[in-house]
């Protein structure tokens, strides 16, 4: 049974409506979520908008998935001969099949749980063209951009949300999302990420930033050399400036680049502008920096990154931004995952009232997008 949900939104006295059709069960989460979130007025909108159009794709591709499932494996309540890639043979009855297994009833051995990738064919028919076409069904689900809009279509998207709170004796709630999307082929890659921070306790702002960063790196044929330009924006309401702007001119080299493991050195110029700070003149800088990324397993990675900014000015001062996530896999079909992300950034040129080192910590869920 589906649903209408109206949003009202009020924003600076601009009053509109959005309407979206989900399940009874998107409804429910919607929600109980939007009293969660009653405070974010300002951004819960797009959000949620984001949201919905998730659940709506990942609903689309889970339908086709087990259409295509169903249409080719045996009926559900049937007897199936099952060769295995052991070579044996078992006879049972199949009482539940998904993408990634099927559950069966044995006379003698009760109810087995066997993955398809240990069936070689069910009742004589071979399971690798049904398998491949199920492969492509989710490939296909993967490649269709945003939401199935055709936007950044051949990109890796993802989505993460990190939400935590308390009610009682102390109010509190700490929020973050971040939208990360890369790209890249024989002679370029692109790296985008959007980041942002909020807390509150007792109705108190603690904490409100945002991040935005864009890299393109030019690759160059045959060699482990590149170029690459990056432009970042930064807003902080609890820094000694309201928003710095950073532009980076540099070379890199790829110390390793397998299937598995990549680790990259940058350096560069830099150029930093401050605003709304005591020192607010352009700094032109030195930049030097690591990148790391290891696949662990299928269901686990880890990524590391790290840079230092050194002023021409002042060789005795730096700034250091470093960020460390670990993911762990937890749904292949939804593509979701949990990551623990550590990040610091420490700065030797502050206002008299701040600190110099900033370190977080935040657990949060990561979809595929």
């Amino acid at each position: 049974m589906n649903h209408v949900i109206k949003v009202f939104h009020c924003y600076k006295n601009d009053y509109s409506t959005d309407h979206f059709i989900i399940s009874h069960y998107g409804a429910a989460i919607y929600n109980k979520a939007m009293r969660t979130l009653g405070i974010f007025t300002k951004y819960k909108r797009v959000l949620f908008i984001l949201f919905l159009a998730y659940l709506n794709d990942y609903i689309m591709k889970q339908t086709l998935i087990i259409a295509l499932v169903l249409l080719t494996l045996p009926s559900l309540s049937s007897a199936a001969a099952i060769k295995l890639l052991t070579g044996d043979q078992i006879n049972a009855e199949i009482i539940e099949q998904t993408g990634s297994y099927l559950k069966v009833k044995h006379n003698a051995l009760g109810e087995l749980t066997i993955s398809l990738d240990n069936i070689i064919a069910i009742d004589g028919k071979s399971l690798s063209a049904e398998i491949m076409a199920i492969s492509e069904a989710e490939k296909e689900s993967k490649t269709n951009g945003f939401f199935s809009m055709n936007i950044l279509s051949a990109w890796e998207r993802s989505f993460t949300l990190g939400l935590n709170g308390k009610e009682g004796n102390t109010q509190e709630l700490n929020f973050h999302t971040a939208l990360e999307t890369d790209y890249e082929d024989n002679h370029k890659r692109w790296d985008f990420g959007a980041y942002y921070n909020f807390s509150e306790k007792e109705g108190d702002k603690t904490r409100d930033d945002l991040r935005m960063n864009l890299t393109r790196d030019w690759l160059l044929p045959d060699s482990q050399w590149f170029y690459f330009i990056t432009g970042q924006y930064d807003q902080d309401k609890f820094k000694s400036w309201d928003y710095r702007i950073t532009g980076i001119v540099g070379a890199g080299y790829e110390f390793i680049e397998t299937e598995n493991f990549s680790l990259i050195g940058r350096t560069g110029l830099a150029a930093k502008k401050n605003y709304g700070s005591e020192d607010d003149d352009f700094e032109p800088e030195l930049m030097i920096g690591l990148d790391t990324d290891w696949t662990i397993s299928k269901v686990q990675s880890l990524i590391f990154k790290t840079e230092f900014f050194l002023p021409f000015e002042q060789a005795d001062k730096f700034r250091n931004l470093s960020r460390l996530d670990w993911k762990f896999k937890l749904d292949t079909a939804m593509d979701l995952s949990f990551k623990l992300g550590l990040e610091n950034e420490y700065e030797t040129i502050v206002d008299n009232d701040e600190k110099h080192n900033d370190f977080r910590y935040r657990a949060a869920l990561v979809w595929g997008i």
